[in-house]
């Protein structure tokens, strides 16, 4: 699957601001530094308004974009780009050469980069902090946004109060912009997160994997293969949500299965209990089996059998599904028997397990992919990017789904 609408969004509005802005500092500006320092502010602010857009987890964004994870890409890329255009706007401001005494103007220049700088300290040091202190510190972002919409207003040469098709974007932008970044920072944790439920079961499924299930107050219509976030209400764990694959259920129970890869994972094999009342938010994902050509490729490594798993443990597909799981260690082989069992039953299923503790690393060197082939992969984001690649290199029509995840 592409993302053609999500790259088109970034290209449509980024390319949008560059024209108005540089028109606009052409009629205005005399001094070709000056009207490059404006164009670049605009497209700074642009970056901005994508940004906010982007965090706002729309459904249909992560649709144009193929997938939650790759929106996120897009939004990494995006914040560093837009850091980029600032420190060229300051750039092109410092070689203009004026003499300017300390106002608003230069205040609020000033303020917006060292909130930024402060920023950038702050994720240079991301991995030594929980999850839930680097999300709040990143707070900042909407009140670097507004001073800077409040330094270009104030010192830029181009009447941005006059009706102009430029004030129009500048102004739309801004609208909604600074409104998804409120509804990401006081609204979304308390609009979002509409299914209650509670742990009804614990299981270690290995010395690192953890299955738990939950029995929600409302039952959630969900497809085999997505995800949610969770927030877990137990005293000692932070209250910031992750996101975790469905692992099975049946909508008025979910199961979840989470391996150790951090200190909230850690947390949850080690300390959670029954009874504990959690709240989740979703659904996200766009791995629909059920809809895929009749032969399917599945690739999971390690964790990544979650999604897959949800469907072989309720569906019977009818498709001719081959199969590829790579874990490292017979602990981490999870569902392994049962994935085994089921192959039994089913003699359209076919399944490959690589341990990589005593075999190489799985590759698909000299693997045809047809044209009548869907694949779907879930693991590691070096691992399934480069299966993704390789698989596009040899057939470019390739029908690809994927989610792939970090580790921290």
């Amino acid at each position: 699957m592409k993302n053609i609408k999500g790259i088109s969004l970034i290209v449509v509005t980024t390319l949008v601001s560059f024209l108005l802005w540089f028109f606009a500092a052409q009629s205005e500006l005399v001094d070709s530094v000056d009207r490059a320092r404006h164009v670049v502010a605009g497209l700074a602010l642009n970056g901005f308004f994508l940004n906010f857009l982007l965090a706002a987890r729309n459904k249909t964004l992560e649709k144009w974009f193929n997938g939650l994870d790759k929106l996120y890409v897009h939004h990494k890329f995006i914040a560093l780009g837009t850091l980029a255009l600032l420190f060229v706007h300051v750039v092109l401001s410092d070689q203009l050469k004026t003499t300017e005494e300390i106002n608003i103007r230069v205040v609020t220049g000033g303020l917006a980069m060292f909130l930024l700088v402060v920023l950038i300290g702050i994720t240079l040091f991301a991995k030594k902090m929980t999850y839930e202190k680097w999300r709040v510190t990143h707070r900042i972002m909407l009140p670097i946004y507004i001073i800077a919409l409040i330094h270009v207003n104030l010192s830029s040469h181009i009447p941005l109060l006059q009706f102009s098709l430029l004030s129009i974007w500048v102004g739309l932008t801004a609208l909604i912009g600074i409104m998804s970044a409120i509804y990401v920072i006081f609204f979304y944790q308390k609009s979002g997160f509409n299914y209650k439920g509670n742990v009804t079961k614990i299981t270690r499924l290995s010395p690192n994997v953890l299955e738990w299930e939950i029995t929600l107050t409302e039952p959630i219509k969900f497809l085999k293969g997505q995800f949610i976030f969770i927030k877990v209400f137990q005293k000692g764990f932070e209250t910031a949500p992750h996101p975790f694959s469905i692992s099975g259920g049946d909508g008025k129970k979910i199961t979840l299965t989470t391996k150790i890869s951090g200190d909230f994972t850690k947390q949850l094999y080690d300390s959670l209990e029954l009874n504990t009342q959690v709240a989740l938010e979703g659904l996200y994902g766009l791995m629909d089996f059920s809809h895929g050509k009749k032969k399917q490729l599945w690739v999971a490594g390690g964790i990544g059998i979650t999604p897959f798993i949800a469907y072989l443990r309720e569906d019977h597909p009818d498709q001719q599904i081959d199969m590829y799981y790579s874990y490292n260690g017979p602990d981490a082989g999870i569902y392994k028997e049962a994935i085994e069992e089921y192959q039994k039953r089913n003699k359209s299923f076919q399944v490959h397990f690589i341990d990589t503790s005593v075999e190489p690393f799985l590759s698909f060197e000299g693997y045809t992919l047809t044209d009548d082939t869907d694949v779907f992969m879930c693991g590691p984001e070096k691992m399934i990017k480069g299966y993704a690649a390789y698989f596009r290199k040899n057939n470019r029509n390739a029908n690809i789904t994927y989610e792939a995840f970090k580790l921290r």
